[in-house]
Parts: structure tokens; C-alpha cells; sequence
């Protein structure tokens, strides 16, 4: 990084491409500052909203692998009943003397354990793991581009905000030259070894100088001026 315009700077532009980066995306901003573009990438990859629900997405697709690949195990199920039986019965013995009566409750439960292994369904169960894992694969695709576009974003954020801010800095410090310009433009007249029209040529100098200053400040974010 020492080809930039200085640590301060670079700590500045760090900040406000992340805040430009999550402008374009939508992120909600950290708190945490990053004085490189090795750190505002970091930022921007651990927090961008994007990439956390590619992030998603991609876990959700995953578990489609072991839905498909249950076609290959066994399936046990397992089944329990009870119940109560109430018995009252009134009975005349063979003698033909008198009735007996008898009654009472009686429990009844009943389980049952079934196992279930299919051998052969006609290759769906190997098709549809096929399928499944294709599309883990299309959707791990699928992140990793939206992890290149995000880091493109931030990166591009960050090296357009050094730019800007290097051409606001070189604006305001042509602007103090030409105003010095002018003053000793001015004092050369009233000694008399310079015309007006150098002093016009001054006044044009600084004029241009001062609309290219409010175009650089126009093109960079109010944080910096």
C-alpha cells in the first residue's frame, strides 16, 4: 500500500468503501473499520447479506443429498395398541339349578415391529441422488459467483474512493498554487513589470482551477470534505 496517499487516507477510503459497498448491496454496516483492502474485503465477505443467503441456501441444498440418499436404507416402523375389556356374563349350569354370574376387566396390548429394505425400484433412488448432488454443486457455483461480484464491488469501491480523494487533495493544493499565483500576479502589476493581461491569464488560471476542486467535490462522498 505505499503507493497511496498515506495511511490516514487509506484508513478513510477503507471506511467509506465499505459504506459504499453496502449501499450497493443493502448490508447493514459494522461498526468495525478496516485500514486495508485486504480488511474492507474481509468486512465485506463476512457481512454482506448476499453472500449470507447464498450461504443458506447452500446448507438448505445440501440436505437434499441425504433425503435421496434415504432410498438406500432400511425403514423400520413400529406399531403398539392397547386396550380394556369389560366381561360380565350370566351363565345356568348343566344341573338346571340356579345361575352363576361372573364379570370382570381384562388388558390387552398388542406391538409390532415391521422392517422395510428396498432392493430394487428401478434406479429411481440412484437418479435422484444424482440430482441432489447435482444440485449442491450448481448451488456451491452459484455462491461462489456472488462472492466474486461482492468482492469485485468492494474492491472497486475502494480503489475508485482512493482515486477520488487523491484528486481532491491535488485539486485543493492546485487551487492554494494558483492563489498564490494570483497574489504575486498582482504584486508584479503594481510594480510594473507584468501587464494586465497576465493578470487576466491569473484570474482564468484560478478560475478553472476552482470549478475542477467542486467537481472533485462533487465526485466524492461529503465524509471526505
Amino acid at each position: 500500500m505505499q503507493n497511496f496517499p498515506g495511511r490516514p487516507l487509506v484508513a478513510r477510503a477503507a471506511r467509506v468503501a465499505l459504506i459504499a459497498t453496502t449501499a450497493l448491496t443493502g448490508a447493514a454496516m459494522h461498526r468495525a473499520h478496516a485500514d486495508t483492502l485486504e480488511g474492507a474485503l474481509a468486512l465485506a465477505y463476512q457481512n454482506n447479506p448476499q453472500i449470507n443467503s447464498q450461504r443458506a441456501a447452500t446448507r438448505a441444498t445440501d440436505e437434499g443429498v441425504g433425503v435421496a440418499l434415504s432410498g438406500y436404507r432400511p425403514q423400520v416402523s413400529a406399531t403398539a395398541q392397547m386396550g380394556e375389556q369389560y366381561i360380565d356374563s350370566l351363565s345356568k349350569p348343566s344341573s338346571g339349578i340356579g345361575y352363576s354370574k361372573s364379570s370382570g376387566t381384562l388388558a390387552t396390548a398388542t406391538y409390532g415391529l415391521t422392517t422395510k429394505q428396498t432392493l430394487f425400484n428401478g434406479f429411481q433412488t440412484s437418479s435422484r441422488t444424482r440430482q441432489a448432488e447435482g444440485q449442491v454443486l450448481s448451488q456451491r457455483e452459484t455462491l461462489r459467483n456472488t462472492e466474486q461480484t461482492v468482492l469485485l464491488n468492494a474492491a472497486t469501491a475502494y480503489m475508485n474512493l482512493l482515486r477520488d480523494a487523491a484528486l481532491l487533495e491535488l485539486q485543493r493544493n492546485n487551487v492554494k498554487v494558483l492563489e498564490a499565483t494570483l497574489r504575486q500576479t498582482r504584486d508584479r502589476l503594481a510594480a510594473g513589470e507584468v501587464t494586465r493581461t497576465d493578470l487576466a491569464q491569473a484570474e482564468s488560471s484560478l478560475a478553472a482551477g476552482r470549478s475542477s476542486l467542486h467537481a472533485a467535490e462533487s465526485n466524492t462522498p461529503t465524509t471526505w470534505t
